[in-house]
């Protein structure tokens, strides 16, 4: 089943906004790379990398599924790798 909708922590939200990461990318990386993600040691389940359209690369920390709901991923945080 696909990730239709995303839900945000506040930590993430300032990230992004730090970072000059877009909510699109990080949404958009997160359907394309869930099938090869790697487990997260942290305080996040899941982690994956990706390339904003302007070829910015980052990675993001998720959690997946939220309260079992297969469709929804919660993501904690998201920065960029230099």
């Amino acid at each position: 089943m696909a990730i239709e909708h995303f839900v945000w922590t506040a930590h993430a939200a300032l990230r992004l906004e730090q970072r000059s990461l877009s909510r699109s990318d990080v949404e958009h990386a997160i359907r394309e790379a869930h099938g090869e993600r790697q487990s997260n040691d942290g305080k996040a389940d899941w982690l994956i990398a990706g390339t904003t359209a302007l070829g910015v690369q980052f990675e993001a920390v998720y959690d997946h599924p939220v309260g079992g709901d297969e469709t929804t991923a919660l993501i904690v945080s998201a920065w960029r790798i230099d």
